[in-house]
């Protein structure tokens, strides 16, 4: 079993009126721990940056994920959750705790989502 994790993607397919967020490719990861990975390994300006520029389209962005078919979504509103997934994943590190890691807490590669097992 490999412990490398994959280079993010450069580019992803969105949905109409959403391309602006091809910027922030790197964040539309596959499962939490590369997301908690992700939150921990950049430097916390550039997750300021990210969460300033999708916070005012926050609500936009999940009146279209919200009328999406559960049972059918498309590659490109896949990418959208996820880069909403990686915006919530930040969040906490932005307004609450000022830095990527939490102050005085464990390490959060430690943390096993009981959704994703050991993945």
């Amino acid at each position: 079993m490999s412990t490398t994790t994959p280079a993010p993607p450069t580019t992803v397919a969105l949905p109409a009126g959403f391309e602006w967020l091809g910027r922030y490719a790197k964040w539309a990861l596959d499962g939490e721990r590369a997301r908690i990975e992700a939150r921990l390994t950049t430097p916390i300006e550039e997750s300021r940056l990210f969460y300033a520029s999708v916070l005012a389209e926050v609500p936009a962005i999940m009146a279209h994920l919200l009328g999406c078919p559960v049972d059918d979504v498309s590659e490109a509103d896949e990418n959208l959750l996820r880069i909403m997934l990686s915006y919530v994943e930040v969040s906490n590190a932005v307004e609450i705790y000022e830095q990527a890691e939490v102050p005085d807490g464990a390490d959060l590669r430690l943390f096993v989502s009981v959704l994703e097992g050991t993945r």
